[in-house]
């Protein structure tokens, strides 16, 4: 199979996602999220009509569920959610990006990546980060 027809594949696979991502639909949901939760929060701001999104989704997905043992994680279709986009932009003060993703704790931005930047291994090594230093709080 093709490259494009790989990557047709994956973007017509958008209702069977893992069933590891949380996928907020509404502005309660998102400031629900964003509150100031003990446990990391990842966001992944997803747009099925990017290749760079696709691919970066595709990372992600190679170990999500090392992801989802350290933090909660969420995925926003940034085409079909743009409200919600806006408000996560608004909230946590990072210019929208797609792919993007953010890692909040406590209420506040903890680390962030946007295009090509999101990859597993640095959102890994993030959390990492994040759990040792929250284990001397």
């Amino acid at each position: 199979m093709s490259i494009f027809g790989s990557l047709r594949n994956m973007v017509s696979n958008r209702a069977e996602e893992n069933s590891l991502w949380n996928q907020p639909q509404t502005v309660d949901q998102i400031n629900e999220i964003l509150k100031r939760s003990p446990t990391p929060q990842v966001i992944y701001k997803h747009s099925y009509s990017c290749a760079v999104s696709l691919f970066s989704k595709s990372s992600l997905e190679s170990d999500l569920v090392s992801i989802a043992e350290k933090a909660d994680i969420h995925l926003v279709d940034v085409i079909a959610n743009r409200q919600l986009s806006g408000e996560i932009a608004s909230k946590t003060g990072i210019r929208h990006e797609s792919p993007q993703i953010i890692i909040m704790y406590k209420g506040d931005p903890y680390w962030h990546a946007s295009h090509g930047d999101v990859r597993i291994k640095p959102l890994l090594e993030a959390l990492d980060e994040l759990n040792g230093s929250s284990d001397v709080e």
